[in-house]
């Protein structure tokens, strides 16, 4: 009974590893690894003679699962670059003395310096996401701009390596110096000018690609998030979407959650020419929520009654990492059971937009609830998704592929040919490689 007790400890602490270490890259080989566990166990309490040889395999597998997760998280492929060449909109990297210089350490703030050496530069997570239309991968201490019809459009977003505690401890990676000190675990910051006003209410929201049936446990979770989402943003609406199957010719509305815009974090408006640099320390600017958020609504509101496109709008929104670590795919409510992602969407990449909802009928008369596509106009858009738990190499394309779905179908000319091609490559080496030895 005792060298059983002894067995089973060591079993659970084998899978107390694999829950903490394991990314969703591995789920496969943890569950295997666990599985395995269990078996052993039970063998065990079937042929007692071998418990010695049967806790040397469990304390082997630990070490192989540790093995396993350092070659695959930390050797992210470096192929999956920006595509074409130095451009307006090429990105800026908040590396430590270039685009983001570190405060000191005897700043009020208190901030770490940003560490000097190697380690910073070659820092990788496994978050990805691209404007749309999609020019390519971005990574995370990015900054990507892009002009559209409705908007000009500047992104960075900074994150923190949940994903790795040794590196968030460190300070090794770049933005350290923003973070530290700091609960949140990644913040993105969005600044536009826009072309065409909005006429309607603005939204920011995440849309989903495709349709699921929700198990009735993860509508309960995600009941209860929604209910701390609303008071840290405020009003939360939240669709499951329609089933395509019982449309009946109808428009069906995709998978969605929306929060008005006053749900940011940050507002800073500036006359154009005079905005602040997104990758430096905005302390100081603008309007912020937690000064109060009556007074922060209202001004936001009055802000966009009056909206002009001789203004440039900076807002950055950092709340709701508390709720989603993009980093480590997970959701869940602070010191709460943290849930793999991909159970509260249909697909493992997800759509960030600001759009405006135009208002208008049903065919009662009644007025239309549902966040329909053709009732938006987007003024910003990017899709993000995690390389530890990547989508379907159909379902990325169909996301932020659309632009470079030509080049499957027929040749383009000169240099535009080249770079839709460079794509599609990508695409296809960026899956592949997980089989490949670097």
């Amino acid at each position: 009974a005792f060298r059983c007790a002894a067995l089973c400890s060591s079993s659970l602490q084998v899978m107390f590893y694999l829950q903490q270490h394991t990314t969703k890259m591995d789920i496969v080989t943890s569950s295997y690894l666990v599985r395995a566990t269990l078996a052993l166990v039970a063998l065990a309490l079937v042929v007692p003679k071998s418990l010695h040889f049967l806790l040397f395999l469990v304390a082997v597998s630990g070490h192989v699962c540790r093995a396993v997760v350092k070659s695959r998280v930390f050797s992210t492929p470096t192929f999956v670059q920006r595509l074409g060449n130095v451009e307006p909109s090429a990105p800026v990297l908040l590396e430590h003395g270039k685009a983001t210089p570190c405060p000191s350490s005897s700043s009020s703030q208190g901030a770490k310096v940003c560490p000097a050496d190697s380690k910073v530069h070659s820092y990788e997570d496994p978050l990805r996401w691209s404007l749309l239309p999609s020019k390519g991968f971005n990574r995370t201490h990015e900054v990507h701009m892009q002009d559209t019809d409705t908007a000009a459009v500047k992104i960075c977003i900074m994150a923190r390596p949940t994903h790795d505690k040794d590196c968030d401890t460190s300070g090794a990676y770049p933005s350290s110096w923003h973070f530290h000190g700091r609960s949140r675990k990644w913040e993105a910051r969005i600044q536009l000018r826009f072309k065409q006003l909005p006429k309607n209410p603005l939204f920011v929201g995440l849309e989903m690609e495709g349709y699921k049936r929700m198990p009735l446990l993860v509508r309960r979770a995600e009941s209860a998030l929604v209910a701390a989402a609303t008071k840290l943003l405020g009003p939360v609406y939240r669709s499951h979407g329609d089933d395509p199957s019982k449309a009946d010719g109808t428009e069906v509305e995709p998978p969605c959650v929306a929060v008005p815009l006053y749900a940011c974090d940050q507002m800073i408006v500036s006359d154009v020419g005079e905005e602040p640099d997104i990758t430096s320390s905005l302390q100081g600017l603008g309007a912020l929520r937690a000064g109060g958020f009556t007074a922060f609504r209202e001004h936001v509101n009055a802000t966009l009654d009056d909206v002009s496109t001789d203004k440039v709008y900076t807002f950055c929104i950092w709340s709701v990492s508390n709720l989603i670590d993009l980093l480590r795919w997970e959701i869940g409510l602070p010191l709460g059971p943290q849930m793999d992602s991909n159970r509260f969407v249909p697909e493992p990449v997800v759509t960030v937009a600001m759009y405006e909802l135009a208002k208008d009928k049903t065919a009662d008369g009644s007025s239309e609830a549902r966040h329909l596509l053709s009732l938006k106009r987007y003024f910003v858009q990017f899709s993000y998704w995690n390389s530890s738990s990547p989508p379907a190499l159909k379902t990325l394309l169909k996301v932020i592929g659309r632009s470079c779905q030509p080049a499957l179908e027929e040749p383009a000319a000169g240099a535009e040919a080249v770079r839709q091609a460079t794509f599609v490559e990508q695409l296809v080496e960026y899956y592949l490689s997980p089989c490949m030895s670097r």
